[in-house]
């Protein structure tokens, strides 16, 4: 379903005729009052494939037709000539390309599909092998309507004659097969229950009979089918990470995508609700904008594209349709495109230390070297490949891809090696936290020196300060080891877990549980941990400190550094704004009453 939704999304971009382009998947099941005409029309000679699991004269004797109507508005339609011995101007192809001929460029600047290509992954998501298209379009003054059914099964040899395994349903003649036009395709259309158009639009509907609905996370072979609720869900999220960059709200020219099933609304994940999709939004925009970095080939001189990059701190992927696409986790992943605004790839780069940290990276082609990018992308438009390229061409591609990931490589920061996180008690008076901002090894509590070979590169501490003007008492000292100290009138807090990144308000914070016996005041703090192991008593010119954003008690947000905590045992939570490339020491005291 992803190629689906890829390939025919990038043709009905293709082929856009205004500035809001209408990209629709809706999964339909016929109704009772739809039923009749698609056995009246459609099951009289129906082909039969032998080979084939599933028939169309099984489908239409079972109690159940379904369908997946891809839909496109604001898009010029399929128009041109019926038939390919028929001569056609390069911008009158438009029928040829997409329902007679295979494999055939758009003849638009830019395009990023092939007509074929994506008329192939039709035919495939279909259990039966057949579509129906629907189209309107302008003919001069005159808006014109055409629908036609294909089936592609296997070729066969009968008394020795040979057939493609191509069908065709509509009115037939000797040698060919013409569309239904005008009244009639409008008609047809409104008895099938088919989406329709609204005054003056133009655009296609390609009706996907009996939708394949294997659940793709799964191998072939124990795939489910999924419910078509579970199915509009997994094409909205495909839709959403294949088609983001041309649906954002700030474009000029975008495309408005919706998904349904059974006439319900399934939300498209976008920059707005998911955080991974809002990071790779603003790396676009930083691709795009004056802070972009132009990556180039020296030999020969060339700038290749632009790159734009965002850290992300806690934003984690979870879909199973990125997952197809190669996101997992925490995202580090160059996002390939070129002159549509298409996602080609995703193209993991180095990972960071820490693995609820990230980055989101976009890498645009330079325009002028727009048909060399083109050239080498697979038939499904997802990769560029060097190696079917020869000379500048097959330069460029390559040297791309290394200068991708050098960047990526500078934003994930050195390597760690030879550190590990171990879990140790966790003590009243200190522990140790393994987590660093973008450059962090570990996940939890850990001793200084676990593996006894030296210092433990860019660890960081979270500590309990003496009450203030306590004047006893000392801070625990850095290695985890308890000290004798006089007794404290005031009970301490203590650390609960290990800290964690959440989302606040919109905003990336990094979360401490703490537990503490009332009533009394805490006050929360957060300091860069340097590399020599003391804490940072200078703000660097122009560098970034963690700051305390306040404290959650009882479900209520406390902003500041300081909380007040009733009678009785409470647990709160320090929330905590981080900075990148440094790791941070927390340290919560109480005031004395």
């Amino acid at each position: 379903m992803t190629v689906l939704v890829r390939e025919s999304a990038q043709n009905s971009w293709d082929a856009k005729t205004s500035a809001a382009v209408s990209f629709k998947l809706d999964l339909i099941t016929v109704s009772p009052a739809h039923r009749q005409a698609w056995v009246e029309l459609l099951a009289p000679s129906a082909p039969t494939d032998p080979a084939a699991a599933r028939t169309l004269p099984a489908l239409f004797r079972s109690s159940t037709i379904r369908y997946l109507a891809v839909s496109d508005r604001g898009t010029s339609g399929l128009g041109g000539p019926t038939r390919s011995d028929v001569y056609a101007e390069p911008n009158q192809r438009g029928w040829l390309s997409f329902v007679l001929n295979s494999g055939e460029r758009q003849d638009v600047d830019g395009g990023g599909g092939t007509y074929g290509y994506g008329k192939g992954a039709f035919f495939l998501a279909s259990r039966v092998g057949t579509v129906l298209i629907y189209t309107r379009f302008r003919e001069g003054d005159q808006l014109r309507s055409r629908l036609i059914g294909s089936a592609l099964l296997s070729s066969t040899t009968v008394n020795g004659v040979p057939y493609t395994g191509r069908h065709w349903w509509g009115l037939p003649g000797p040698d060919h097969c013409d569309p239904l036009s005008g009244q009639d395709a409008d008609v047809t259309a409104r008895r099938l229950g088919l989406p329709g158009f609204e005054k003056n639009e133009t655009g296609t509907t390609v009706v996907v009979i009996d939708p394949d609905l294997s659940d793709p996370s799964l191998p072939d072979d124990d795939a489910d089918e999924m419910s078509t609720e579970a199915a509009g869900r997994y094409l909205a999220d495909a839709a959403a990470w294949n088609l983001w960059p041309v649906t954002l709200a700030d474009r000029a020219v975008r495309m408005h995508v919706s998904v349904s099933a059974h006439g319900v609304r399934v939300p498209v994940p976008s920059e707005h609700d998911d955080a991974v999709l809002a990071n790779f939004a603003a790396a676009y925009r930083t691709a795009m904008g004056e802070r972009a970095t132009a990556l180039f080939c020296m030999r020969p001189k060339q700038e290749l594209g632009r790159f734009g990059h965002q850290d992300t701190f806690g934003a984690k992927v979870t879909s199973p349709a990125a997952a197809e696409l190669g996101l997992v986790g925490s995202p580090h992943h160059v996002c390939l495109m070129r002159l549509p605004d298409l996602v080609v790839q995703y193209l993991p780069g180095q990972t960071k230390a820490h693995p609820d940290v990230g980055y989101t990276a976009v890498f645009k082609a330079n325009d002028e070297l727009d048909s060399t990018f083109s050239k080498s992308e697979p038939p499904t438009h997802d990769g560029w490949v060097d190696v079917q390229l020869t000379g500048r061409d097959a330069t460029f591609i390559r040297v791309a891809r290394k200068r991708m990931l050098e960047q990526c490589s500078a934003i994930a920061g050195p390597k760690t090696q030879g550190s590990q996180a171990i879990a140790v008690p966790v003590g009243s008076i200190a522990q140790r936290l393994g987590f660093l901002l973008s450059s962090v090894g570990g996940t939890g509590a850990a001793d200084s020196n676990p593996a006894g070979d030296g210092a433990i590169y860019g660890w960081a501490e979270s500590r309990f300060a003496a009450p203030t003007g306590s004047g006893s008492g000392a801070v625990a000292p850095r290695h985890g080891r308890r000290t004798t100290s006089a007794p404290r009138r005031q009970s301490r807090p203590m650390l609960v877990g290990s800290p964690f990144f959440a989302s606040h308000a919109g905003r990336a914070v990094l979360v401490q549980k703490v537990r503490v016996s009332g009533p009394t005041t805490l006050r929360g703090s957060a300091s860069v941990f340097t590399g020599e192991g003391s804490l940072e008593t200078t703000r660097p010119a122009g560098g970034a400190v963690p700051e305390v954003l306040g404290w959650r008690l009882d479900g209520n947000v406390t902003l500041g550094d300081l909380v007040e905590v009733d009678e009785g045992t409470s647990e709160c939570e320090l929330l905590v704004l981080p900075v990148v490339d440094a790791a941070v020491d927390v340290a919560v005291e109480t005031i004395p009453q």
